[in-house]
């Protein structure tokens, strides 16, 4: 798996511009019309969270979640060639600097729009990364897509991994990069999104409460071929339920700007209902 990524790499970085959306196109059609993947699990996730809306809208958005996300997953194996940082505009990235003082931070977000792209262009006004992610089924594309990821963060880590390791990179004055919007079954917290009691990571808030350092919330949406990214803060003086609700409310309200840019690919409630 990974020389043929690496092979399927080197073909869009120099593939032309029509080649490039045919291939666009007919992986689109492969995954929607054929594979079909993980529709099912993507209309149950809409008719949950939109339960207002009617079926036209849920297939839809599902439709256009399909597009973005085959973009976006050829635009990262195609790394660098469509990463141009002059497309990402940062809101108030003051909120992030401002609290590098030496003890680093942490962000947390989600699989919402081209996340990638926001930690990419994070390095590029030279703050020091370090991802957390989970481990691909394939060692191959596993090792590929975290070889990329290194190419704009000092490291990526693994969840579950050496816990030390994530001190040390806040040690070193490092943002870490926590997306915080799965199911974490029973080790969750349960709290509100969609208004759904949902199992919600927490280690972002316990990380944040317990080494007294700054939790920052990140967001990127993409409009009109430009991306624009924000952060606000996140109040740490509270319990570990309400911190977990705080960016869990943010990541909902991130959601409902575009919901086509959100991973609804992802069982979010499988363990609070049955898929």
């Amino acid at each position: 798996m990974y020389f043929f990524l690496k092979a399927f790499s080197l073909y869009l970085r120099n593939a032309p511009t029509f080649a490039y959306k045919i291939t666009y196109k007919i992986i689109y059609s492969l995954l929607f019309h054929v594979l079909k993947m993980r529709k099912k699990v993507i209309l149950k996730n809409l008719q949950w969270a939109y339960p207002e809306k009617d079926e036209a809208w849920h297939n839809e958005v599902m439709k256009k979640t399909y597009k973005f996300y085959t973009k976006e997953f050829l635009d990262f194996i195609a790394y660098p060639k469509f990463y141009d940082l002059t497309k990402v505009k940062f809101k108030n990235e003051d909120i992030l600097i401002k609290n590098l003082t030496g003890k680093g931070a942490i962000l947390v977000s989600s699989h919402y729009g081209s996340f990638d792209k926001l930690f990419c262009a994070l390095s590029g006004l030279r703050i020091k990364l370090t991802g957390v992610a989970y481990k691909q089924n394939s060692g191959g594309a596993d090792l590929f897509f975290k070889r990329i990821r290194e190419k704009f963060m000092e490291n990526q880590l693994y969840k579950g991994g050496n816990p030390k390791l994530l001190s040390k990179a806040l040690n070193d004055n490092n943002v870490l990069i926590l997306l915080s919007d799965q199911d974490a079954k029973k080790k969750g917290v349960k709290v509100k999104f969609f208004n759904i009691d949902s199992s919600t990571h927490s280690g972002a808030a316990i990380l944040g409460k317990r080494k007294k350092i700054p939790l920052i919330y990140a967001d990127i949406i993409k409009n009109n071929g430009s991306y624009e990214a924000s952060f606000s803060e996140i109040d740490t003086n509270d319990s570990i339920h309400a911190i977990v609700q705080q960016y869990t409310s943010k990541i909902e309200e991130t959601i409902r700007k575009k919901p086509e840019q959100y991973f609804w690919f992802h069982k979010r409630w499988k363990s609070v209902r049955t898929y």
